[in-house]
């Protein structure tokens, strides 16, 4: 007979094969042997059918063949019972499923409810309920029955994570996951067949696979899998989630019968996109400067993300200038865009597309999260890795990052010293703000630290500042009885960035008694601001009072170079730099003056330098290249001048 009758014959039993066979939906608290009693089979026979049962335990979900004749799939019906849920599939054994267990909590859906309904009752996303309740990317149905992940005890939000899955964060990436389970890009592709198109989705649940647990490969578009003895063309079909009509048409050999040790090829989800992390990353030494830019720019969505593109293209503004600067004082540099989208998932493709060893430095991704992600991928490549505004301890462990903006603690820790200096047993007064209040606790703490016995309080209302005062006869030379007033000397501290607060702090202590008070600032608010002509009254009160801030950033506009800058950018951009401008113009000067021609620069970072607005000073902290240095502002009346002059001002 010809080949064709017999692929025919093949063609037509496997249909009849596949129709025939019997599947059986796990469900939680099932086990292999109540399942191959439900069914009459034995458990050696339910494992032979299901070779997967060889190399893990049985899972919630997981689709077994049942091994046998059968008239047809089991459609099984849901009941109540006895507060339990229960699937009757037409004998007499029940599955009972219990309304929860360890991990979920299993309910019914009510008619009317919806998805957001759900999420709203249950303080879950849609998008991690989906990931565990697959069918509801059909739509959700009355009478279906989902699984919701409990809470912890402890706390009642946080979300229990089943056992052998992990729910996805802002900032992870198939690399990242990959290197934390300790298990391959292929093994976690395969184990979820969703991220293969959608890529990772944030608060989704995914699988994570055991290390080996499948010998199958990713190879131009196909998985390629070793067929295993035991396996049957239908648990292959169940396993890749793939239709027999697509295994056939891509292994034509299968109509001369499943063979042991032989390879299939198994087409990946339609629409897959499987980013894998290139190999080994090492910096070249070109003898040229070049630095990467990656920020989210998101070129490709028109609308949304107004911040993100503002502060983005503010810092390359401020860049650019700084750049342009250099490059009129020899300096040789080649600058590349490129845009993260403040996606992780971008970063991958960015890295699989863009031949990052030839960068020296790289300045961003923006968001602490995806900058993490991005040094790990680049781990041990020799690239400077820069990060522009995030500060978070995290990025601490990371090599050769180079952290730019100080941290507040960093902020407090030059008005804490200023305070110690000039300690003379004052009442310290703390004013701050919910968003600032666990910063003036570490201010407290480390008053408290560095100065024995200090009476300390905070406040969040500035009315509870205060300055305790006597009133005393006194009696002059002439004989006279006049009375005086004496004041008790205090120190008032602002651990704040509230502009509002900032003026009422500074309306209080112009209250008080100049000669005995001390007064300081922790973070820049607009009534500190000593270049503004409206605030001119505030400053003289404050220079009366010798008042001294911290912040991060601050222009001296009258100092010669910062002028020059100030003029190039009304001459290009018509503007005075905004905050992030003046973050892009001295990060990027700051790198790139400290360069050689090769573009090393990690050890050129210990000397202190005073850029636009920023002051830079170098200290290694963990792995990473942490900015210690803030600009510390006293004003003070000189001998021979008035309170109105700005000149009172030292840095």
């Amino acid at each position: 007979m010809s080949k064709a009758f017999w692929a025919f014959l093949f063609f037509s039993l496997a249909i009849l094969t596949f129709a025939q066979e019997k599947t059986h939906q796990v469900e939680a608290k099932e086990t292999i042997y109540g399942i191959s009693k439900k069914y009459n089979v034995s458990q050696e026979a339910l494992k032979k059918a299901n070779p997967f049962l060889a190399e893990r335990s049985l899972q919630i979900g997981d689709t077994l063949v049942i091994p046998g004749k059968s008239d047809g799939s089991i459609k099984p019906v849901v009941t109540e019972v006895n507060n339990q849920t229960s699937t009757d599939p037409g004998d007499t054994t029940e599955v009972i499923i219990p309304k929860e267990d360890e991990n979920f909590i299993y309910y019914k859906v009510a008619p009317k409810q919806t998805l957001y309904s759900l999420t709203r009752e249950f303080k879950i996303s849609e998008d991690a309920l989906k990931s565990l309740n697959p069918q509801l990317e059909q739509g959700l149905k009355a009478g279906d029955i989902i699984r919701i992940p409990k809470k912890k005890s402890t706390n009642g939000q946080e979300e229990i994570v089943p056992e052998g899955m992990h729910k996805v964060s802002r900032g992870e990436t198939v690399f990242s996951l990959t290197k934390q389970f300790g298990v391959s890009e292929d093994e976690f592709y395969i184990a979820n067949p969703s991220v293969q198109t959608e890529g990772l989705i944030v608060d989704s649940y995914i699988k994570i696979p055991k290390k080996g647990s499948t010998n199958a490969v990713i190879q131009d578009g196909f998985i390629e899998h070793k067929v295993k003895a035991g396996e049957t063309i239908y648990s292959i079909t169940k396993l890749y989630k793939v239709s027999f009509a697509d295994l056939m048409k891509h292994n034509p050999e299968l109509s001369e019968g499943l063979k042991t040790g032989m390879t299939l090829k198994i087409p990946l989800q339609e629409g897959a996109n499987i980013i894998k992390a290139p190999g080994k990353i090492k910096r070249i030494d070109d003898n040229e400067i070049n630095i990467a830019l990656i920020l989210p720019f998101h070129l490709e969505n028109a609308t949304g993300k107004e911040q993100e593109k503002t502060i983005s293209t503010d810092i390359l503004i401020g860049g650019k200038m700084a750049l342009d600067s250099l490059a009129r004082k020899g300096k040789q540099i080649h600058l590349k865009v490129l845009d993260s989208e403040n996606q992780a998932g971008s970063l991958e493709s960015m890295l699989a597309s863009t031949d990052f060893s030839k960068f020296d430095v790289i300045v961003g991704p923006l968001f602490g999260s995806n900058f993490k992600s991005m040094a790990t991928m680049l781990s041990g490549s020799g690239i400077a890795l820069v990060s522009p505004l995030s500060n978070s301890d995290d990025l601490k462990e990371l090599e050769n990052v180079i952290i730019a903006t100080p941290s507040d603690e960093a902020i407090a820790d030059a008005i804490i010293d200023e305070i110690k200096s000039n300690y003379k047993g004052q009442q310290i007064q703390i004013l701050t703000d919910d968003r600032h209040e666990n910063l003036a606790n570490y201010v407290s703490s480390n008053l408290n630290k560095k100065i024995s016995g200090a009476d300390i309080f905070i406040t969040k209302d500035a009315n509870k500042l205060f300055q305790k005062s006597e009133t005393v006869d006194e009696k002059l030379t002439d004989g006279t009885i006049v009375k005086k007033e004496y004041f008790t000397p205090i120190i008032t501290v602002l651990v704040s960035d509230n502009n509002s607060l900032g003026a009422t702090y500074v309306n209080k202590i112009k209250t008080m008694d100049a000669e005995n008070l001390q007064a300081y600032g922790v973070k820049f608010v607009s009534a500190y601001d000593i270049y503004n002509d409206k605030n001119k009254e505030n400053i003289a009160a404050l220079k009366n009072i010798g008042f001294a801030f911290s912040t991060v950033r601050l222009v001296n506009v009258y100092g010669a170079s910062e002028r020059n800058t100030l003029e190039k950018f009304l001459d290009i951009y018509c503007l005075t730099p905004n905050e992030y401008q003046q973050v892009g113009f001295d990060v990027f000067y700051d790198l790139v003056d400290r360069m050689n021609s090769r573009g090393d620069v990690l050890n050129s970072l210990n000397s202190e330098q005073t850029r636009l607005a920023t002051k830079f000073k170098y200290e290694k902290e963990g792995k990473a290249y942490v900015n210690k240095s803030v600009r510390v502002v006293r004003l003070f009346v000189k001998a021979d001048e008035s309170p109105d002059d700005v000149d009172g001002i030292k840095d």
